[in-house]
């Protein structure tokens, strides 16, 4: 069947005229694009034509960058938060009465007893002799570091009296179970004393006396027994009421420094110095920590916390018992503060080698360190620089912690046994009739406890 096309071509080559019916159809004008009578768009693609598709979804809005000003809310209420909670939890952690000693440390206390010194501060002393008297006296005194206390050396004292030694132990001012020293008076202040007496009051004190009143006196010298040198010169009177001297000077930890000052302003009454695990810059016990406001309460305050720490810094032989002797002993009134205060009263500029260096006697001195070899390679690289400084010193290492008074205690003390009996004796018959003395004294002389 031949289509339209072919139909007309063949007609017009044939010379046939086509004639179609006129249509009286009328053409409908095209809508415009605002006309009403467009028709209205729908959005179900289906009812559309089939000409025609679904419109393309908006593009994503990429996210907002994060700004300063967006994150000041988060900052604020931080910091808020923060604050309420170091406000209110002293106040939670406070106790209102001072719960009861543990046994251990109520028993340390009682065999000890409180020196009154004169001048101040009073130290807390703790002896332990030998159940028969030796020819031979090898007094040994210890110096602990800082929080450490004699009582974390009860353990070598009496070991060391097996031994056949008289064995002593000097809490340093304001550690241990010695008394926070009194604070110093507070010093006057011109404005307030104007404020106090009024202005007329200088008037006519210059008319009397003819002098300017209120004037600032020129300031004192600070003078803090944390200091090394004061702690030394209290260690000093400590030894002379004890009657031990010449000692054989062990010193622990941060005590290094107050132990050289002992030795350099009285060299004749040392006969040997063994360090342990001792440093003047690096004490072992983290007293920052007390200095945060509300950090500082809670780690005295939960055991777990306190036994944590001392496990992780000092030593990690410490069961639950000794920790919280421990802690009972900084909760005292006053102790967590001077704690903190002797921390920073640490002599940073404390040379080994200067000290040993300095006097003839001080370099005469025989002397052994004793230093932890499984704490960690940082330490052990630390004990390497104390080698280097004293080369001339018996070194060894030992198998406990930075505190090996707890858990290594038989072993340092046996060192120091061998150490101190290894070594000609100075003791004169004056410091046997001395020692006969003091151990003949009641228990009740100088035996003031302090107050936890």
């Amino acid at each position: 069947m031949a289509n339209g096309g072919d139909i007309i071509a063949r007609t017009q080559k044939q010379g046939t005229k086509l004639c179609f019916p006129k249509q009286t159809q009328q053409l409908s004008p095209l809508p415009l694009p605002n006309s009403p009578l467009q028709p209205a768009m729908t959005d179900d693609p289906a009812a559309a034509g089939t000409g025609r598709g679904a419109p393309p979804p908006p593009p994503a809005r990429p996210p907002r960058p994060l700004s300063v000003v967006s994150a000041l809310p988060f900052w604020f209420y931080l910091t808020a938060a923060v604050s309420l909670l170091a406000l209110v939890l002293p106040h939670l952690l406070s106790p209102h009465a001072s719960p009861p000693l543990p046994p251990l440390l109520r028993r340390h206390l009682s065999d000890g007893r409180l020196l009154k010194l004169h001048p101040g501060p009073d130290l807390f002393a703790f002896t332990s002799r030998p159940a028969a008297h030796s020819a031979r006296h090898h007094p040994v005194l210890v110096l602990p570091g800082l929080a450490a206390g004699s009582f974390s050396f009860r353990r070598i004292l009496s070991s060391l009296s097996s031994h056949g030694l008289v064995a002593a132990a000097v809490d340093l001012p304001g550690q241990g179970l010695s008394p926070p020293p009194a604070a110093p008076p507070p010093r006057t202040n011109p404005l307030r004393e104007i404020m106090d007496r009024g202005i007329f009051h200088a008037f006519e004190h210059l008319v009397e006396t003819g002098e300017v009143p209120f004037q600032e006196t020129a300031p004192e010298p600070s003078r803090s027994f944390y200091a090394a040198s004061e702690a030394a010169a209290a260690v000093a009177r400590s030894v002379d009421a004890l009657g031990l001297a010449p000692v054989h000077l062990v010193l622990h930890d941060s005590a290094l420094a107050a132990g050289a000052a002992f030795v350099s302003a009285n060299p004749a009454a040392v006969q040997s110095v063994t360090l342990i695990d001792a440093t003047a810059t690096l004490p072992a016990f983290p007293a920052a920590v007390l200095g945060v406001p509300a950090l500082g309460r809670l780690v005295l305050r939960v055991p777990a916390l306190f036994k944590g720490l001392m496990r992780l810094s000092c030593s990690r032989g410490v069961d639950a018992e000794e920790a919280d002797a421990l802690r009972a002993a900084m909760r005292g009134q006053g102790k967590r503060d001077a704690v903190f205060e002797a921390w920073k009263a640490m002599n940073q500029s404390f040379d080994l080698v200067e000290w040993r260096s300095s006097s003839e006697e001080v370099k005469r001195l025989p002397m052994m360190v004793l230093w932890s070899g499984s704490w960690s390679d940082m330490w052990i690289d630390e004990g390497k620089k104390v080698t280097k400084a004293l080369p001339d010193a018996k070194f060894i290492y030992h198998y406990g912690g930075r505190w090996p008074q707890v858990d290594a205690y038989e072993e340092i003390s046996k060192l120091i046994a061998d150490f101190v009996t290894m070594l000609p004796t100075t003791a004169t018959e004056h410091l046997s009739q001395n020692m006969d003395q003091s151990s003949d004294e009641p228990a009740d002389a100088h035996s003031d406890h302090p107050a936890l």
